[in-house]
């Protein structure tokens, strides 16, 4: 039987590729449709905010105030005061309270003050702060104790801190030593023991077999451990290892818990590897400048108050 024929001359379109056809619009539209309400939604809706970027300045630790890194007194009262502050911070260098200089710390944070006049014998603190560029004041943590005598005899300097007091010249352990050269207490129960050593040693304080703690010397080969205090006397070990992995000789120094504190009770001092009158003073009469009533109570004994020695017994008056 013959087929039959379509006459209206156009090619018929197979039902397969008809719904084929229809899918794809059906998509095409729901596609337009889903943009649209993309866009509607985009415009309605506040923005999404973006991740935000701490600038690597501000995500550092705010600077805690200049520090000193020198601090050198010639016989003669001839100063030199340096140390590191925020770059272009303007540094005020008191003495006695009196302002002694001002100096802008470069842009590596470095500055250096060489005082017009030589200081004047007696006792002195040297305190200083800076003034940021943003017109931020900062005082610093660290003040300066001298002891200069006037009778062409060397100055003492001791340099206190957060951690701890360190004497930088005078009487004292000579920086690249391995020693132990304080031991401060803090209100909270803590000492602060500090010393020398090669710089980059590893130090490791004990007393006997129990280990207090453990430091690595900065470049200038000065550390210092804060722990607990001791509650038994003994004998303190100090061993440390250097950067290239010498060990270096075992040093000792007998230790008292709290000893400063009890001694003006006591009315007496034994004095023991480290200790010096200014810090003596400090301990027991809150104020270096104290160190004189020591020094004339047992002036029989001390030839120089910059050189005493373990050992010595000296009889600490009250105020």
């Amino acid at each position: 039987m013959a087929s039959k024929q379509d006459n209206s001359g156009e090619s018929p379109t197979p039902p397969r590729r008809r719904v084929e056809l229809i899918a794809l619009l059906v998509l095409a539209g729901l596609v337009l449709v889903d943009l649209g309400t993309m866009l509607y939604l985009h415009h309605k809706r506040a923005p999404v905010p973006r991740a935000v970027q701490v600038p690597a300045a501000a995500s550092q630790q705010a600077p805690a105030g200049p520090e000193f890194d020198v601090v050198r007194v010639d016989s003669q009262g001839n100063a030199v005061l340096a140390g590191r502050a925020v770059p272009g911070a303007v540094v005020t260098i008191k003495d006695n309270g009196a302002i002694l200089g001002t100096v802008t710390a470069d842009a590596q944070g470095a500055f250096v003050l060489l005082p017009a006049k030589p200081l004047k014998p007696g006792a002195h603190t040297i305190t200083m702060s800076e003034k940021l560029p943003d017109g931020t004041m900062l005082a610093s943590t660290e003040d300066a104790s001298i002891n200069l005598p006037g009778n062409g005899g060397q100055a003492l300097t001791v340099l206190s801190g957060a951690n701890g007091s360190s004497l930088l010249s005078g009487q004292g352990p000579h920086p690249g030593e391995l020693a132990l050269g304080a031991v401060d207490y803090d209100t909270s129960g803590h000492a602060i023991f500090s010393g020398t050593s090669p710089a980059g040693a590893k130090v490791n304080l004990s007393l006997g077999n129990q280990l207090i703690g453990s430091a690595v010397a900065d470049a200038k080969g000065r550390w210092h451990i804060t722990a607990l205090t001791p509650s038994g006397r003994g004998m303190l070990v100090l061993d440390a290892t250097t950067s290239n992995g010498t060990q270096l000789p075992v040093v000792t120094a007998p230790f008292a818990p709290e000893t400063l504190k009890n001694a003006l009770a006591e009315g007496h001092i034994i004095i023991a590897p480290g200790d010096c009158l200014w810090i003596i003073a400090k301990h027991i009469y809150g104020e270096g400048t104290r160190y004189t009533l020591i020094y004339a109570a047992n002036a029989g004994q001390i030839h120089n108050p910059n050189l005493i020695f373990p050992g010595q017994n000296f009889v600490l008056p009250r105020k």
